[in-house]
């Protein structure tokens, strides 16, 4: 807010209602030395007033860096939030903005509003304060314009008291500014407004239709166009809705449709998230709405304030809640309409994996959360709710059935949601859930529209990993004698998984959407997993996210997007390649990210483009993308970089859901080749971990049993070798799982032979289970005399050296005879 020597009144007025509220506490600040000391003799804020003063003198004059001595040793003086709210009113907007642009005042000048800001949000916040607003708008002109602005800055939060004011058929005037306050707050209102939507009373519902028809967002559109279809609706209200869906619908240039129509796209629009749902949960401060209609109705102030409440959610769960709301209003009206409830699994899906991968990063991170939302124990309280009374949000996903669920695969892989996928694939792993013989096309049927399941063997040609190895793994856990399309890619998918060591992430910056989509498919060919997204803003967001970025992708054409009120661009580092590289390089969680910049392809400017930036990045790349280059420069960059402890773990999971995916299909009926795999398999067992190995094992001793079970005990000299090599190191259980693989391969071979017979006669830790193991690899043998031990003798005689000798046992004791204590020798 500028000042003006017009508004003395407003000001006054504004700092009176500050005062009214009660000042946010603020910890002390020591002193430096030499640094400014409170003078005893006066109160502290008119010595803090009184340097400030100082500080815009020494500015009007000229002398910046005599300001920023007086601005820092007022700070040295302790103000608190509330003061340093007053001298921001005081100063105005306008004069510290042009102030923040000087080098010698910027960072102390920040301090300061940042200490104002903490205050003007508590205080925008407080109902007395948007009450005196309110008041202020039958004021003079002067104080009805700031009054005014002030509201509109306050925004949703505001939407309840104004909407009081709205309902008072006895206050026109007040009526009147509560509207223009509402219009110019546009679609940060629109939110809060639709919930209104369902209000009871005639004259208020028609009030708020204005409203949203002067704004002119479609979002509104679903919830008009049911109270269109309401048969209960007032007629004055269906014309008034009429009217604003005409409006809304010629002002947005969007198709007015059906009830279910309008509500599906706007969820979809929620779920897939994008750069216009992230700038709408901004405007809407995270907020969830919730109208509760009175007894009697709303038909005064304090009823409709009450009615109409909030809640703050987590910001990056905002979206997938609003899709939720949506279809949970859609399921209200149209309870038979189909499509809604694949959407509706996909997005509770989508809740579900999101705060479980923060939960994993928040761990790792070595940095504090920037917001309250963002702290471990804020995370761990969301997804303790979504686990709910011992049922959790997964749970509530499997009760939509086979049917909903393939097509909420569906929705997410569409959607580019791949976390959302796999969570819906692990829950189709289930055969009595997913019932592929009814779901699942066969070969001859193809990929058939007419079953539920095409989707998940569609995916096993999805470019993305991310897709494909979620999909495989459903696939084998479903196997059956039934053959199915596609089924020759499954084996082949879950081979690559098995040999996953972790995904790369790219982080690609252009604001070309087709240079996105290129990056994207090239950069998945190769097996990354991409963020592609349209400016340095989106970028910088992107960064506060997980999963860690491996290297970041930068167009060196970049060019500002965002405008003032005025519509001039304005200058800030996120909108050029320069400046938005110098802010990463700044920036703790990207300052060693190896960074490329993407050349345009006019060859002049690509060549200033690399001649600028050349000590800059750590390469460029040329437009169109190329997926060989890409790839090549950043596994260059990144040789001998390690991976992050995330991607590593999510990586080893992946291998391990792999792994115990190839041991679900009977090998003596399957339709897949599981021996495709054993190559895969066997690699696991060099420097992967314990886990890993042994389901690795146990999948190649069911692949074995399989028609072409030879392919696998060719394996055997290697598993036999790098036994040997590890054998003083390997835990019990990796040990015993070694052992019955080799005695389920190839017992046979004089190696092999000796593996079994040290394992029986194994004395370590858990030596139960290692002779256990070791006596089922022997039983598999046909040669029974073959030789076991290391010296050479037989099975009889190894039998005989450790004989246990059973003969006393269990005869009793004679009468007046000691109980032997031990065996006999």
């Amino acid at each position: 807010m500028s000042r003006s020597p017009r508004l003395p009144s407003v000001v006054t007025a504004l700092l009176a209602v500050a005062g009214a509220i009660a000042p946010v506490a603020v910890p002390a600040v020591a002193a430096e030395d030499g640094g400014a000391v409170a003078d005893e003799r006066f109160p502290v804020g008119d010595q803090v007033r009184a340097k400030f003063a100082e500080g815009v003198k020494e500015y009007r004059i000229g002398r910046y860096q005599a300001a920023a001595a007086a601005f820092a040793a007022a700070l040295k003086l302790n103000p608190d939030d509330k003061l340093c709210y007053e001298l921001y009113l005081a100063a105005g907007d306008g004069l510290l903005v042009q102030m923040e642009g000087y080098d010698e005042l910027r960072l102390v000048l920040r301090d300061l509003l940042a200490k104002a800001r903490v205050y003007q949000r508590h205080l925008r916040r407080d109902a007395a304060y948007i009450d005196l607003l309110i008041t202020k708008m039958k004021a003079g002109e002067d104080e009805r314009l700031v009054a005014t602005n002030e509201l509109v800055a306050v925004g949703p939060i505001a939407v309840p008291r104004l909407l009081a004011r709205l309902g008072d058929n006895r206050q026109d005037d007040d009526r009147v500014g509560c509207r223009i306050v509402l219009t110019r707050m546009g679609y940060r209102a629109v939110v809060p407004l639709v919930e209104a939507l369902n209000a009871a009373e005639p004259r208020l519902l028609s009030t708020v239709v204005a409203v949203l028809a002067d704004i002119g967002d479609r979002r509104a559109l679903p919830r008009l166009q049911l109270l269109l279809e309401d048969t209960a609706t007032d007629a004055t209200v269906r014309r008034v809705v009429e009217n604003a869906v005409a409006v809304i619908t010629t002002r947005s240039r969007s198709e007015s449709g059906t009830v279910e129509s309008l509500y599906l796209s706007e969820a979809l629009r929620y779920f897939r998230d994008g750069d216009q749902v992230r700038d709408e949960m901004i405007a809407a401060e995270a907020l969830m709405w919730r109208w509760t209609e009175p007894e009697g109705g709303a038909r005064d102030g304090e009823a409709i304030t009450k009615a109409l409440q909030y809640v703050r959610v987590p910001g990056y769960a905002w979206n997938e809640l609003m899709a939720e709301e949506l279809l949970y209003d859609l399921g209200a009206a149209r309870p038979a309409f189909a499509p809604a409830y694949p959407l509706l699994a996909a997005d509770l899906a989508a809740q579900d994996v999101e705060v479980r991968r923060r939960a994993r990063l928040v761990k790792e991170s070595p940095y504090p959360a920037r917001n309250p939302e963002g702290h471990p124990d804020a995370i761990a309280e969301r997804a303790a709710a979504l686990d709910g009374a011992g049922s959790g949000m997964m749970d509530r996903v499997r009760l939509f059935g086979p049917v909903h669920l393939y097509r909420a695969f569906q929705q997410a892989v569409v959607a580019d949601r791949f976390d959302a996928g796999a969570a819906i694939a692990e829950v189709l792993r289930d055969r009595a859930i997913a019932a592929p013989e009814a779901h699942l096309p066969t070969p001859a049927e193809s990929f058939s529209p007419d079953k539920a399941g095409t989707p998940l063997i569609a995916a096993l040609d999805h470019g993305a990993k991310a897709v494909r190895y979620p999909a495989a793994m459903a696939l084998a856990h479903l196997d059956s004698a039934a053959a199915h399309t596609n089924g020759d890619k499954v084996v082949p998918v879950l081979a690559q998984a098995v040999g996953e060591w972790g995904m790369r992430v790219v982080l690609v910056v252009d604001q070309d959407y087709r240079y996105r989509n290129l990056a994207r498919s090239a950069l998945q060919a190769k097996g990354y997993l991409v963020r592609a997204v349209n400016d340095g803003f989106e970028a910088m967001q992107v960064l506060e996210e997980a999963p860690v970025k491996d290297a970041i992708i930068i167009p060196g054409d970049l060019l500002p997007t965002v405008r003032n009120a005025h519509g001039q661009l304005v200058s800030v580092p996120e909108q050029r390649a320069e400046t938005l590289i110098a802010q990463l390089r700044a920036d703790q969680r990207s300052a060693k990210t190896p960074i490329f910049v993407s050349l345009p392809e006019d060859p002049e400017l690509a060549a200033k483009i690399q001649t600028a930036l050349t000590d800059k990045v750590d390469g460029f790349v040329k437009k169109p993308f190329d997926a060989v280059e890409l790839s090549g420069k950043i596994e260059s960059a990144l040789e001998k970089a390690e991976l992050p402890n995330v991607n590593r773990e999510e990586a080893e999971a992946t291998a391990l859901a792999a792994a115990i995916a190839l041991q679900q299909p009977d090998p003596k009926r399957t339709q897949y080749d599981l021996t495709l795999a054993a190559e895969a398999l066997a690699a696991t067992l060099e420097n992967r971990g314990d886990a890993l190995r042994i389901e690795a094992l146990k999948a190649l001793s069911v692949a074995v049993r399989h028609a072409n079970g030879e392919k696998v005990r060719a394996l055997a000299p290697k598993l036999t070798d790098l036994y040997a090599a590890q054998d003083a190191t390997l835990a019990p259980a990796l040990r015993a799982a070694w052992v019955q693989a080799i005695g389920a391969i190839d017992p046979g071979t004089p190696a092999a032979a000796d593996i079994i017979a040290r394992a029986l006669a194994y004395d370590g830790p858990e030596s139960g289970m290692v002779r256990a193991a070791a006596a089922a690899a022997a039983g598999r043998s046909t040669a029974v005399a073959a030789p076991v031990p290391a010296d050479g003798g037989s099975l009889l005689r190894y039998l005989q050296e450790r004989r246990m000798d059973l003969r006393p046992q269990g005869a009793g004791a004679e009468p007046g005879a000691a109980v032997p204590s031990s065996n006999a020798p």
